[in-house]
Parts: C-alpha cells; structure tokens; sequence
C-alpha cells in the first residue's frame, strides 16, 4: 500500500506518539504505578518504555525484512536514545535481534500497568497505549514503504499477544476487537483511524477519573505536560470531527447516488432502513447499552439486469463509510469461480476468492447452483460448506450477498443450515417497467452524446409495453436494453454510411428509422 503521508509527516506522527506514551508513562510513575517494578529492574518507566519501543521497532523491520539505515534513523529520532544499543559497534546484529525479541515476548509491563490503571480510575488508558503504539509502528512500515500482507500479519498477530493483558472490549469504557485493528492496519490515514471506541460512560466519567487517590483533580499530570497534553487533546478532538465529517460527506455522496438510480425504490428503502438500523447500533454503543447484533450479509432475489451487482458495489462502499467494512471493495463471483473439477480443490478455491474479498464484499451471482443435486461428481456442497465456515472466520472482515432467482435461492438457502442462520436480510429486485427501461436507454444514449428523437422513443416504449411476464424474464431488463442500444448504434452506423461525411448533428441523433 503506498502511503497517504510525506516522510515528514511520518516523522511527525512518530514524535507525536511517541510524546503521547511518554505522557500517559509519567501517569504511571506520578500514581505509584511503577514503583513496584523499578525496585525489580532497576529502571526507570522513561527507560522502559523507550527500550519497549525501540525493540518492538525492530522486531517488525526484521520480520518485514526492512531493518536498514532508515529503519534505525526513525526508531532512535524519535526515542532520542539508543537504550537498546542500535548503534554500539560491540553489539552484533544477531545481538540486537536476541534483544528485541527477549522484550517483544516478555508480558508488557507499561499495558499491563495501563490496564490496571483503567480497572482501579474507570479510564481507557491502554486503549489509547495501544493506539500511539500502532501509530508508531504504521509510520515505521510506511516510511520503508512495506505495507503489506506481511505487516498486516505481524501486526494482528501482536495484538492478539498482547490482547490477553488488558480489557480488550468487554467493558463500559471502551471497546477494542480484531475489526478496529484490522480497520486501522488497513487504513490509509491510519493516524486519524482509532484503535478503539469510547463509550459514553467513559465520556460522562472523564473528570472523575481524572483525581488521584487523595481525591485532587489532575494531580497526577506535572504543570510542565499539561498544555502541551491538553493541546493534543484540543487536536485529537478537531481531528476526529474532522474525520466525522469526512465519513458524513462520503455517505451523502453514496446515497445520492443510489438515489439517482432508475426505480428501485423498494430497493432504495431497504436500504436505507439497514443504514439507519447503522446508525442506530452505534448510538447504543456510544451510550453503553446492551450490543445489538446485526447481520449485514443479504440476499438479493430477482430477474438478471435489474440492478443487483450496482447496488452490492454501493453497499460495499456504504459499508466502508459507516465503519464496518475496512476497503469497501467488491468481488463479484459465480459458480464457475467456486467450484473446482476434483476433490480438495474446491476449498481452496472458494478460500482464494474470500481472502480477495476481505475487507469488502463477496457478492455471489446464481448461488443457487452451488445447491446442485448432490449428484456424484458435482461439488458446489463442498463449496457452500467452505463458505459457511470462512463466513464465521471471518466474520468482522467479509460481507457477503448472495443473489438469484426467488424461488431457487430458497431452496440454495435450505441446503446449509449454517446459511439460513446468517442470511435473514432479503431485498427483491423487480422487473424494470416499460418506462424506466425507456429512461435506461435514454440515460445511456445522454452517457453516449446522442439525442432520441420523439417519435423513436415512443416506438422503444410501446414495443416494450407489450412484452408478457416470460418475455421480460428472457428479455433481461438493463442488459437486455443495453443489447437493444448497441442495435440501435449498428442500424446508425449503417444509416449514415450512405453519406460522404455526416454532420455532428447528424452523429449526434437517433431518429425512428435506427430503432425500427
């Protein structure tokens, strides 16, 4: 992934993390936190955090095979100390490794601490440790341009080490799962994207945790830190709204464009019955009520060419905005894609497909014939068993939306009692009418540059009008009315080609006798 940052900015990002878990430490050793620790390794809470940092810095580059000049540059510019001797001449590379694994696999002492921190002071402490330490490790990984599926697995991996040694979620303060990870690794402006999500507890409780034990307000933060802490604060803040507005923006401009969409208002409801349904869930979060749980997966059912796939693309990218999805992206597939010739192929198959589909949509054309006949040699079960499992695998990263025929997708559900339990969201797509499929085309030939006289678009109109109910289902609505445009621009061509050197005007019209 090519970074949205200068490396400037990536320094920035460093030394401003960096500051903020230098910040939230001198809590730490101000409340007696660390006093314990210090007499056992004889070290100050500076000292470790700076040793901390610097070797998990290096854990990552090595594992990403990025450990150069650069690397180092970064790691000791913004620690501003070489406490795990990075540079000492007697200490070898094989030396520096040992180190730096020895304390990346050692329990984190400074998040453990956080952690207690937040059990005893109602705070989410490690959640924001956790958070400038990601920063950190994201500018690193983007300053040697190695942002990558490796990284990404190192750094899910190290989360869910350290996971074990703090309230990763399951509390009134705040939540932190494997989606908000997975969302900040894979986040271009990975500085703006929180590791967590605060709750209103937590909002309504802030001055309350701020007192020590004595009961004073703030004493635990030295005068010397607290405009400097208080003006990252103010920052954060217009940051996040920032962000919030951003999200806003994105949203309106998706809906809109749902909204332009030809018909489909049953369709367009549904829709936007599910964003507000959203929306909701997240204001429950926000104020620490019980979790509601949502199935984004769908089913659409319905007639080729009536706007499935569009709509999935922009459900993809709705789902994106509103935080559940990471890329927004969409996969469209089918049985062919699925389903392979021999035995043990098919699960592997159906895996490539979902991996490239993480973080997005995997939308399914025809899945009914997945369903089969269970007839010797025919393997769409095994594919649909395969799915099924890395649904659940997968289930804060993968969207998926099966679509087909009505009835067949009934009996395509009833094949697997693990998809009926996790599609309960049906969205049926009607036919197009003989006026909006009129609109259709004349919104492609607008696309196109041509004008429709009147008289043609009648004609179009009224030969659709008379279709019957098989007729349109052979007739394939949108892609059917795209067959019947390239018509149209063939019978043009042949039209003009009787003239030396037709005029732009004449190009530019469809009259009656290019669609007789």
């Amino acid at each position: 992934m090519q970074s949205s940052y200068s490396k400037e900015t990536l320094y920035c990002i460093g030394h401003e993390n960096y500051d903020k878990l230098n910040d939230l430490s001198l809590v730490l050793s101000e409340e007696g936190y660390w006093e314990t620790p210090e007499s056992v390794i004889h070290k100050s809470v500076e000292d470790m955090l700076a040793l901390y940092v610097q070797a998990l810095c290096v854990s990552l580059s090595l594992f990403c095979k990025t450990y150069h000049r650069e690397d180092m540059e970064f790691i000791l510019d913004i620690t501003k100390t070489d406490i795990l001797g990075i540079e000492k001449e007697n200490i070898s590379f094989e030396g520096i490794r040992e180190a730096a694994d020895r304390i990346v696999n050692s329990p984190p002492i400074l998040l453990q601490l956080c952690n207690l921190y937040d059990l005893e002071k109602k705070d989410c402490m490690a959640a924001t440790f956790m958070d400038a330490l990601f920063n950190i490790l994201l500018a690193l990984t983007d300053l040697c341009q190695a942002r990558n599926r490796d990284t990404a697995s190192y750094l899910m991996a190290y989360y869910k080490k350290v996971n074990v040694f703090y309230n990763s979620g399951d509390t009134y303060i705040y939540r932190m799962g494997e989606r908000e990870v997975f969302r900040k690794i894979n986040s271009e402006e990975f500085s703006t994207t929180p590791l967590f999500l605060k709750t209103s507890h937590r909002m309504a409780g802030e001055d309350r945790t701020h007192t020590d034990r004595g009961g004073s307000k703030e004493s635990h933060t030295p005068k010397s830190q607290k405009s400097a802490m208080a003006a990252k604060q103010e920052l954060k803040a217009g940051t996040a709204q920032a962000g919030s507005e951003k999200e806003e923006d994105g949203l309106k401009g998706l809906l809109s464009e749902l909204d332009a969409l030809i018909g489909l208002d049953e369709v367009k409801k549904e829709i936007n019955s599910l964003i507000n349904l959203i929306k909701l869930k997240k204001i429950r979060e926000e104020y620490g009520m019980p979790a509601m749980n949502i199935s984004y997966h769908m089913v659409y059912t319905g007639n080729p060419g009536t706007g499935k796939t569009t709509v999935a693309r922009l459900v993809a990218a709705i789902y994106k905005e509103l935080g559940i999805l990471s890329k927004g992206n969409l996969v469209e597939t089918d049985r062919s894609g699925l389903v392979a010739g021999y035995v043990g192929q098919t699960a592997l198959k159906v895996k490539e497909v979902v991996e490239e589909a993480l973080g997005g949509v995997l939308f399914i054309d025809e899945a009914y014939s997945l369903a089969g006949d269970n007839l010797s040699g025919d393997f769409g079960k095994e594919a649909v068993d395969a799915l099924v499992k890395l649904m659940e695998d997968n289930r804060d990263n993968l969207v998926v939306i099966v679509a087909g025929y009505k009835e067949e997708m009934k009996s395509f559900l009833k094949s697997n009692t693990g998809l009926i339990s996790r599609f309960n969201r049906f969205i049926e797509f009607p036919d197009y009418t003989a006026k909006e499929l009129t609109e259709i085309l004349l919104s492609m030939a607008g696309k196109a540059g041509l004008t429709v006289e009147e008289e043609a678009i009648e004609h179009i109109t009224e030969y659709l009008a008379v279709m019957d109910a098989v007729k349109t289902k052979e007739f394939g609505n949108a892609r059917g009315i795209r067959n019947i445009f390239e018509k149209i621009l063939i019978n043009q061509a042949n039209r003009l080609a009787a003239l030396d050197k037709p005029t732009k005007e004449q190009v530019a019209v469809i009259n009656l006798l290019d669609v007789v």
